[in-house]
């Protein structure tokens, strides 16, 4: 699990970044925003191909985040070439990645007893900004970049706080107690 905590921080803080960049630029239009979001799927995908590859000699499900790694450096390669048409479908893109987050994250928690109340709030919470992102009950695309800011803000923390945890959980293992008489 320590094979986690530098992708987990790196990954936590380039979403808090992006959260940051939708959240204080209210004026930013949504190609500039998709530039940015694209920039952050490069950055997740070599991170995600990288806990692949690590983990190829300990785990059978390696596969997984390289999987995850090439979709997200596909998408990001895709938004570079087409970033109007990328603006065009900013909200289904954005609710669409939401949803998978929490339906990823939801289906992780059957696999990770330790972190599974984590993964189940953090994935419902996805969901529930997929949902309001994309029906967008609110008016204008300055709104809209402020809720695709400040879900990105939340995700960050949710995962700053994982590798936080395994960094914690790691620590605890590696710590043998001593018997006295």
């Amino acid at each position: 699990m320590k094979i986690f905590k530098l992708p987990l921080i790196v990954l936590g803080l380039l979403l808090f970044l992006f959260g940051f960049i939708a959240v204080t630029a209210p004026n930013m239009t949504v190609q500039t925003l998709m530039i940015y979001l694209a920039f952050m799927f490069a950055a997740a995908g070599i991170i995600s191909i990288i806990i692949g590859l690590l983990l190829k000699k300990q785990n059978s499900n390696w596969w997984i985040p390289l999987l995850f790694g090439i979709i997200a450096i596909m998408l990001s390669l895709i938004i570079f070439r087409n970033d109007d048409a990328s603006a065009k479908y900013f909200t289904i893109f954005i609710a669409t990645w939401a949803a998978f987050m929490g339906g990823a994250l939801i289906a992780a928690s059957f696999f990770q007893n330790q972190l599974r109340i984590i993964l189940i709030v953090n994935g419902l919470m996805s969901l529930g900004f997929g949902a309001v992102i994309y029906f967008n009950p609110f008016s204008g695309t300055n709104t809209m970049n402020f809720m695709v800011g400040f879900y990105t803000i939340l995700l960050s923390i949710m995962v700053l706080y994982m590798a936080y945890f395994l960094s914690k959980k790691s620590k605890a293992k590696n710590q043998t107690p001593e018997i006295h008489k």
